[in-house]
């Protein structure tokens, strides 16, 4: 055998056995890469379903969901959170998922929709000092924020027009 075409053999394979993992798809999406907060993937399937029952999609609108507004909390919290923020919510998202499982004896995701908002509204009334009402209520903000800056929402609901439109009229003295 050539030694050349051995070393180019044992380069391929290993090149190969590298890029291998990368092409094997997992059933569980991977989890937002965040800098500050740990978060498993079932953690994040659970906040996707929360925000979409805050705001739930319509036949007629989008819902939080397709704003992919659990990315959007996890950012904030990850990059605008102070650290005792951080660590207040990943408690309170666990206090969150112990209250589901304490009322229904599973996780917030495989809840249904009536169970979901049943436990919503328990944590409505309940005061701040229960980590998982301030955990929803800050899920719940930042939501809200999030449905009121979108695209969708500034053209669809508000009419906001970035330059004025035919109602403009540039020729005429003030």
């Amino acid at each position: 055998m050539n030694r050349r075409t051995a070393v180019r053999n044992i380069i391929i394979i290993s090149a190969g056995a590298s890029l291998l993992p990368g092409c094997v798809s997992s059933t569980e999406e991977t989890p937002l890469y965040l800098k500050h907060v740990q978060l498993t993937a079932s953690q994040q399937k659970m906040l996707a379903e929360l925000t979409e029952t805050i705001i739930p999609k319509t036949n007629n609108f989008t819902g939080a969901k397709d704003l992919k507004t659990e990315e959007f909390v996890l950012v904030m919290v990850d990059d605008c959170a102070s650290p005792e923020d951080q660590n207040a919510f990943t408690t309170g998202m666990k206090a969150f998922e112990d209250a589901c499982k304490k009322k229904f004896n599973s996780g917030f995701a495989k809840c249904t929709a009536q169970q979901r908002v049943e436990l919503l509204k328990e944590l409505e009334t309940k005061d701040e000092k229960d980590e998982a009402a301030r955990f929803y209520h800050a899920v719940k903000g930042l939501t809200i924020q999030n449905f009121t800056s979108s695209k969708e929402y500034l053209l669809d609901v508000v009419k906001w027009k970035l330059v004025p439109g035919s109602n403009f009229k540039g020729c005429v003295p003030v």
